[in-house]
């Protein structure tokens, strides 16, 4: 990212979450805050959806937000009362919080510039900001993730359940590293996250629209660094004390979610979405 400007990807997730509530209906995940924070047209949300291989996108960005949140319900039924949000970008959970009667504090964790545009389309929006929510700026690279989360009310004692989505690919291996560290000093903690693998794990159209697609978001300062098989990543998560790990391949995702979309391509991407326990 360029210091001081918001996240395009989080931009380029948030229209995959629109074009869904319009082209397949909220199936997978019912988001009604999707295009009103957006504050874009319909048809520039269509638009943005013509490609045939962008149903791929918005099963990948609409499922791996369901996964995170049925398991995140899991854990509010069994207590949890601290949600971490890391790299929350235009995500609307907050907004759509089912939990509220369970007094669930919601940390919102991403970078200074990306939180500020956020704050300002809610704002543009109308959307009220609810009090169970809590920005807290911070730069995954550079940044104490622990510190910030502690001085904005995080309670490093008790139990917390993060979403870690759209984010991995970006860090470099160190910023990864120091963020499960962190994750897992808490006890009892989990984890919702994806990865992906490297190119050849995609096939030929797919790959090829992901080097298109670096080459864009490279020249506005963000790329793609950070690529893991399974088996490394599960080793990864081994070393930094996890040591419950479910992790959904393409496969297991298309099948459980891909009758919900619309035209979806064939082809297959090197994407999982892991759910991992302390």
């Amino acid at each position: 990212m360029k210091p001081n400007e918001p996240s395009r990807t989080a931009l380029m997730i948030a229209r995959q979450r629109a074009a869904h509530q319009v082209l397949d209906h909220g199936s997978i995940l019912d988001d009604p805050y999707a295009m009103r924070i957006l504050r874009e047209d319909e048809k520039d949300v269509l638009q943005f959806a013509s490609n045939p291989l962008a149903s791929i996108g918005r099963l990948l960005t609409t499922a791996r937000s369901r996964i995170a949140e049925d398991a995140l319900s899991r854990a509010v039924e069994r207590g949890v009362r601290q949600i971490v949000i890391l790299g929350a970008g235009l995500d609307t959970f907050a907004l759509r919080n089912p939990h509220g009667a369970q007094q669930i504090l919601v940390y919102e964790v991403d970078h200074p510039a990306t939180q500020a545009w956020k704050r300002q389309r809610l704002a543009e929006a109308q959307i009220a900001l609810p009090a169970s929510l809590i920005f807290v700026p911070v730069d995954f690279e550079r940044g104490d993730l622990g510190e910030k989360l502690v001085a904005a009310g995080f309670q490093r004692n008790s139990p917390a359940f993060f979403t870690w989505l759209g984010v991995v690919p970006y860090l470099t291996e160190d910023a990864i590293g120091r963020t499960l560290d962190y994750v897992s000093s808490i006890q009892n903690s989990e984890v919702v996250f994806d990865y992906m693998e490297p190119p050849e794990a995609f096939s030929h159209e797919l790959a090829q629209l992901e080097k298109e697609r670096d080459k864009q978001l490279e020249k506005a300062g963000e790329r793609s660094v950070s690529r893991f098989d399974a088996a490394g990543m599960a080793a990864i998560l081994r070393a930094h004390g996890f040591l419950a790990v479910e992790d959904l391949g393409y496969r297991e995702i298309a099948s459980r979610f891909g009758h919900a979309i619309q035209g979806l391509a064939p082809g297959h991407a090197g994407v999982h979405v892991a759910h991992a326990k302390r």
